[in-house]
Order: C-alpha cells, then sequence, then structure tokens
C-alpha cells in the first residue's frame, strides 16, 4: 500500500464519486474469484473498503489536506480498462491493522509481567533450599514433648513372681558404656582438643555415669584438654564403691574399604561411621558423637532395656516446606550421632551389612538415610525417639542463631536427652568458648553448657599458663547434614 497526499481543490464531483464506487465494487467482489484464495482475499478486501469507505465519506472542503491509503491498483485498473491497457500484475493486499495491533498488545503484556514472573521464580528456587527465619518454637509449641518410650518402672525379679518362674530370665541391660571415635586423622595436621569436646565428655559422665569411656582413635588427641579427660580419676558408685568413669584408649582399626567388592573408604567421616558400628556390635554400649552434650540419664528413660535405640533427625524449614508443614512420620532420617544399641543386636548387624552398597559420594547415604529405610523394613528391631530427644534444635541458620546468639531457647525446659552441638555449622561459637568467655557469652548454648563447667576449671586453667584448645575445633565429622 502506498500513502499519498492529495490537495482537495473543490468537491469531488457526483459522477466521479459514482464511478469510483463501482469500480471498488468490482474490485472488492470480483464474479470470477479463485476459491483457494478467496478467504485471505476477502480478509484483505475487507480491510481495504474500510479505509476506502473512510475516504469516501464526509465532505471534503477547499485545500484540506488529507492522507489517503489506497492501493494503486484501485486507480491503475480504473485508468487501464478505460485505455485498454491489459494489466497483469497482481494484488498486494493491505496490512492487518487490527491483528498486528493485537499482536502489539499480547507482546506489551508480556513484557510488563516477564520481570515479576523472573522474580517469583527465582524466589521459590533460593527459598526451596534456604532455610525460613522463624522463631525456633513457631514449628511446633514448646509443651513436654514426647519423647518415646515414656519412663517404665524397672522389670521385676522372677523369684518374686512364682507363678512366672517358668519364663526365661529378661535380657539383661545395654551396658552402661560410652564409645568416642575420635583422632583418626593425620597426627602431623591434628588440632589440639577443643574445650567444648572436654565439657561434652563431662556432661556425659555426670549424666550417664558410665562404668567407662572408651575412646577409639588411631592418633591420640593433644593438648590440656586432653590431659584433663585422659587422667581424669572417675567417681566411686555409691552402690558399689567401686570406682567408675574411667577413660581408656582403645587403638581403633584403619577402615580402607567395606563389603565383598572391597568399596574404598578414603573420608574419615566414613571411617568414623563404620568403626561406630563394629564396635557396637562387639560390645554394646552408648556412642556419642564427640559434640553431643548429654542433658539427662538415659538409664532412667530405660533406653538401656530396649535392643537398639535411633532418634529421628527433621528436616529443615525451606520456602516449599514452611512452619507446620512437615510430617513427623517422615524426617531426613536417623541420625547416628548417638546410638544406643545391645551387642549383637540385629539391627547394627543389618546396617553393617547395608555397606555392600556403600558409595563414597554420597555423604549422609548410609548415616542418616539408611537406617531409617532399615526401620522401615524392621520396625520391630529398634525403637525410634522423635527428633526432640537427641537432636533438636537443628542445624538450620534459625536454629543455630537461636542457640549461640540468643537465649530465646530453654534445654531445661525441652526435655530433652542429649544435644548435638551441629559442630561445623556453629564452629565460630565453639571456638570462642574457653573457661572465662563461657561466663561472659550469654546464650541458650552457654547456659546449658555451664552446667558441666568445675568450679576451679578458670583458675587451674589460668594457672597451668596455657590456652590450648582456645580457637580450635577439631572434629573428625563435618556435620555434612546441613550442607
Amino acid at each position: 500500500m502506498i500513502l499519498r497526499k492529495h490537495s482537495i481543490i473543490g468537491k469531488t464531483n457526483k459522477a466521479e464519486k459514482i464511478f469510483i464506487k463501482l469500480r471498488l465494487i468490482n474490485f472488492l467482489f470480483p464474479v470470477n474469484s479463485n476459491s483457494s484464495s478467496s478467504f485471505t482475499q476477502s480478509q484483505d478486501n475487507y480491510s481495504l473498503s474500510k479505509s476506502i469507505s473512510h475516504w469516501l465519506s464526509g465532505s471534503r472542503e477547499i485545500g484540506e489536506q488529507v492522507w489517503v491509503g489506497l492501493p494503486m491498483s484501485v486507480f491503475r485498473d480504473s485508468w487501464n480498462s478505460d485505455h485498454g491497457i491489459n494489466n497483469t500484475r497482481e494484488y498486494v493486499p493491505m496490512t492487518n491493522r487490527e491483528g498486528r495491533s493485537q499482536h502489539s498488545y499480547y507482546r506489551s503484556l508480556a513484557l510488563k509481567f516477564l520481570p515479576s514472573i523472573l522474580i517469583f521464580g527465582l524466589g521459590i528456587l533460593i527459598g526451596s533450599n534456604h532455610p525460613l527465619y522463624l522463631s525456633i518454637y513457631s514449628r511446633r509449641s514448646l509443651i513436654p514433648s514426647s519423647i518415646l518410650p515414656h519412663s517404665l518402672p524397672p522389670s521385676p525379679k522372677i523369684s518374686s513372681t512364682i507363678s512366672l518362674n517358668y519364663l526365661p530370665e529378661p535380657k539383661e541391660d545395654i551396658p552402661n558404656l560410652v564409645h568416642y571415635v575420635y583422632g583418626l586423622s593425620d597426627e602431623i595436621n591434628q588440632p589440639d582438643f577443643p574445650y567444648f569436646a572436654y565439657l561434652a565428655i563431662r556432661s556425659s559422665l555426670i549424666n550417664l555415669k558410665p562404668d567407662e569411656i572408651w575412646f577409639h582413635c588411631i592418633n591420640e588427641p593433644k593438648g590440656y584438654w586432653w590431659e584433663r579427660i585422659k587422667y581424669y580419676e572417675g567417681f566411686i558408685d555409691q552402690s558399689t564403691g567401686q570406682i567408675k568413669g574411667l577413660i581408656k584408649i582403645r587403638r581403633a582399626r584403619d577402615v580402607q574399604w567395606i563389603g565383598k567388592d572391597r568399596r574404598p573408604v578414603t573420608h574419615f567421616a566414613h571411617k568414623a561411621d563404620i568403626i561406630r558400628l563394629e564396635v557396637l556390635r562387639d560390645y554394646g554400649g552408648i556412642y556419642l558423637d564427640i559434640d553431643t552434650f548429654v542433658l539427662r540419664s538415659f538409664a532412667s528413660h530405660n533406653l538401656l532395656r530396649q535392643d537398639v535405640v535411633l532418634g529421628m533427625e527433621a528436616h529443615g524449614l525451606t520456602f516449599l516446606r514452611g512452619a507446620g508443614g512437615d510430617d513427623e512420620m517422615n524426617p531426613k532420617g536417623l541420625c547416628n550421632a548417638v546410638i544406643v544399641a545391645r551387642k549383637g543386636a540385629e539391627f547394627i548387624e543389618r546396617w553393617l551389612m547395608s555397606y555392600e552398597g556403600f558409595r563414597g559420594d554420597k555423604w549422609t547415604e548410609h548415616s542418616v538415610e539408611m537406617p531409617w529405610t532399615l526401620a522401615k523394613m524392621y520396625p520391630t528391631l529398634l525403637t525410634i525417639l522423635s527428633e526432640r530427644a537427641f537432636f533438636w534444635p537443628l542445624w538450620t541458620d534459625d536454629h543455630i542463631h537461636a542457640v549461640y546468639v540468643t537465649t530465646e531457647y530453654d534445654f531445661q525446659q525441652s526435655g530433652q536427652l542429649a544435644y548435638h552441638a551441629w559442630e561445623s555449622k556453629a564452629r565460630p561459637y565453639l571456638s570462642a568458648l574457653d573457661p572465662t568467655t563461657i561466663h561472659k557469652i550469654d546464650t541458650s548454648f552457654t547456659r546449658m553448657a555451664r552446667r558441666f563447667v568445675e568450679p576451679d576449671e578458670e583458675k587451674r586453667w589460668k594457672a597451668a599458663g596455657s590456652i590450648d584448645g582456645v580457637g580450635e575445633t577439631s572434629l573428625d565429622r563435618s556435620d555434612q547434614e546441613i550442607e
């Protein structure tokens, strides 16, 4: 279509108008139109007729300047037919202005909302992997938590129950023997034993009152706080008069491979995972990670009467799994930082058997996810406690902040049996602790940990002229569950 500018000298002659209209009718509605293209041409003619009718309507005053959008073929066909000239040039249809306008509308609409859609999608992507900064109590109300099983009375003696004297004797309790696995890395690169680990061991001595503590290591720890633990003189059992709580150092085997296929085990954390299961299978007892603080007696809650006891580890909150959206019966897994097991327990045997499919690149597959899978397969072989028993608060940023920065969480009121301190996540806070700062820094954690500080600890530490362990953390296991 060609836009041409016309200067109207006077009103259009009536005969000329009639002639032009007749020519337009012939052009717009030809008698011998090709049926295959009639639909397309009719669309183009409709747009053309609208433009021409607009041009023909209204008055044209002298000197009025108008822009007329007409195809040259309209005038050329009229001129050529009057002068006997055969026009073979095809008609080029006008642009569909309505279609173009509609397309522009949708395009502008898309451009208008595209940034918002992209930001919303990015928010979901980030939020699905980042914890919500919610109150530590917003997930579930802090009522006396359900830490199953409930306390049971002690078993009656068979001799006092004559009607049951034909039944077999009940199993003996799990030995009150505490195991730690530590010092598997190279001796040269091993830092001094940290102060918070010293306090964690003291918490087990005070609340579990173990017969002994076995330290399974390849390279013995070093430093002031290790010396304090190593030469601990124990305590006297009032009922027997025996000395208990002594520390024994036992040589751990250097795990190089696992399973019939001799799958390589290279990371120290995976080595420690295997050693703790082998130790419990062979001796029974209570395994604790070195950053686990025991808050209440396991025996008084009858954990030592079970075959195996494990605690749930909950999922962290995310954008998609908000407060109240978690399922207590669908945890992340059963964390192996605290294990109570009888010697030769069948569940521990099957857990070790699962290492036939061990994959070194899967960090928590066998330490957290696998025991939960086995528990669902063999539910009668173990007792499962809620996440509130050992692994609450969690390792998420909001929980770490509540425990190590604020005084929001009350360990005494919680009723939990232990607290896994998530050393790799809380390293800056744990490293800052020593016998002086633990009294100056007031947080939920320090309020709990002060219970295990000896009365003359700061004085004795300063008199020794040593700052071993200050600013150091040296756990073998990085708590990869949080990453």
